[in-house]
């Protein structure tokens, strides 16, 4: 996991000491909306997010309201979120009836110590 983390960092320029694993196993597994704003990512984290497996559909919507914006993410797609993203907007990875297969989600970030 650290030679990975290693090599994001070096395409992304931001550093990471925390991943996140998710395993989805089909359609009937997903996330609901939400934003990755927990006090301990800081202000404006960057989120770097490795899918592995099945693609699946990723979408965006601004939390002021307003149009989704629905992407797919094949195997071995990198999303970075970053910058005002986790403040003014939420994700998630909607569950779907279509025959999809497993997918395993990497989401790495910076976790800041509490004070």
């Amino acid at each position: 996991m650290r030679a990975l983390a290693t090599r994001l960092e070096a395409a992304t320029g931001a550093r990471f000491n925390s991943v996140l694993a998710n395993l989805y196993r089909d359609g009937r597994d997903g996330m609901g909306w939400h934003s990755d704003d927990e006090p301990e990512l800081g202000p404006r984290p960057v989120i770097a997010s490795l899918s592995l497996g099945a693609t699946r559909r990723f979408a965006f919507k601004a939390r002021a309201g307003g149009a989704r914006l629905v992407m797919p993410l094949p195997h071995g797609s990198l999303l970075l979120m970053g910058g005002d993203t986790q403040r003014l907007y939420r994700h998630a990875l909607p569950k779907t009836a279509r025959v999809v297969g497993p997918r395993i989600n990497l989401t790495f970030r910076r976790v800041q110590a509490r004070g």
